[in-house]
């Protein structure tokens, strides 16, 4: 297990060969993973998410036609727009059309996020993997790449930090809006993806017919159904790190109420170590109500703030995640699971945009236990 953190921690590197001996042009393109892919049980379902890097060493533009991917029993295939909506370019304005957007131009980079679903099969040890691309001249080649090994830690399992009805914004998912999974951050020569299962909790109520966060006049934050509400320690540990006296935000402003940075946007914060190399952060609490202090012992359950909206935040709400490094953004995000919760499944909604969110259909609501709810899902904590 422990070599299995160790490999986690870094951005390791995967060469490709050829999966046709004697290719007499191989096509010049490094593949790299952020971090080994660990399992999260998300729904009732095993999923498996993690990022490949790809970056082209030649002066050739080559463009990506497909990926393929075996973990134990279960195939899949990326191509097409399917591929084209799981990748980015790396440092350069994203195109929109899919065949550009496979485009890997001399020199550049490109990022492609993951999500396996294996339904109720377990993880396995590895992932196969090929890529199939085509040159300049439209002729294709092969690469096999070593198998990606898979963490075997299991998720960590927490209690609920809050209590009653909430929506799950933005948990993990591989939609092209997804922010948390694809905010990419470079610290120390190393890029995190610390948010990669990062939750943020806001309350629905129906007014006037529709699915909304707040009743009465929209840029005031007690107007949010979330705003005050007490956020509790998912469990024991030691508080490591705390901001509080930051002003909060005006939703909906388009404005922040002061200049956010790499060390301030979580705003009003918490951070406890559960476990070694696991990090709880709670974060955009309302000013004065952090109930806490760096070398405090916090045990599950026990009140640790209110939230509120500073810091990188448009309204209201508690974001929460687990990484394995004391800071909101340079670390690597971990899958947890919560003891028990009530959630329905999947619910369309963009809650990372800058103003008024909207809500599709919520289904039926099903008990589950050592589980991480589903996109924007509406859970029930008791």
């Amino acid at each position: 297990m422990a070599a299995t953190r160790f490999i986690a921690l870094f951005f390791f590197v995967v060469f490709g060969s050829p999966a046709v001996a004697g290719d007499p042009y191989p096509p010049q393109l490094d593949v790299s993973f952020v971090a080994a892919p660990a399992p999260i049980v998300q729904y009732g379902s095993t999923r498996l998410v993690y990022e490949m890097v790809i970056t082209n060493f030649s002066k050739r533009t080559y463009v990506l036609d497909a990926i393929e991917a075996r973990a134990g029993e279960t195939q899949f295939k990326f191509a097409g727009d399917l591929l084209a909506a799981m990748t980015i370019h790396l440092g350069a304005a994203a195109p929109k059309e899919s065949p550009a957007v496979r485009t890997i131009e001399a020199g550049r980079s490109l990022m492609i996020f993951f999500l396996l679903d294996l339904g109720k099969d377990k993880a396995p040890n590895a992932i196969a993997q090929s890529l199939h691309v085509l040159d300049e001249k439209g002729e294709a080649h092969d690469i096999a790449l070593a198998p990606l090994p898979v963490s075997d830690e299991s998720p960590i399992v927490v209690a609920p930090p809050l209590r009653g009805d909430w929506i799950a914004g933005d948990s993990v998912n591989n939609g092209a809006d997804a922010a948390h999974r694809r905010a990419v951050l470079v610290e120390n020569g190393h890029p995190w993806i610390a948010q990669r299962f990062a939750i943020d909790w806001v309350q629905i109520q129906t007014v006037d017919g529709a699915r909304t966060t707040w009743k009465g006049p929209e840029d005031r934050n007690d107007s949010y159904f979330c705003y005050d509400q007490p956020i509790y320690s998912v469990a024991a540990g030691k508080v490591v790190d705390v901001a509080d006296g930051l002003p909060e935000n005006v939703p909906h402003s388009g404005k922040y109420a002061y200049p956010i940075d790499f060390n301030n946007a979580a705003g009003n914060h918490v951070v406890v170590e559960i476990a070694p190399r696991r990090y709880v952060l709670y974060a955009h609490m309302r000013p004065g109500t952090v109930r806490a202090k760096p070398g405090d012992q916090v045990g599950a359950g026990n009140i640790i703030g209110h939230v509120g909206n500073p810091g990188s935040s448009t309204e209201p709400h508690l974001h929460m995640h687990v990484d394995d490094q004391p800071s909101f953004l340079g670390g690597n995000g971990v899958p947890y699971e919560f003891t028990s919760l009530e959630a329905s499944g999947p619910v369309e909604a963009n809650v990372s945009a800058p103003n008024a969110i909207s809500f599709g259909s919520i289904g039926v609501q099903k008990p589950f236990k050592n589980d991480y709810p589903a996109n924007n899902a509406l859970v029930t904590f008791k």
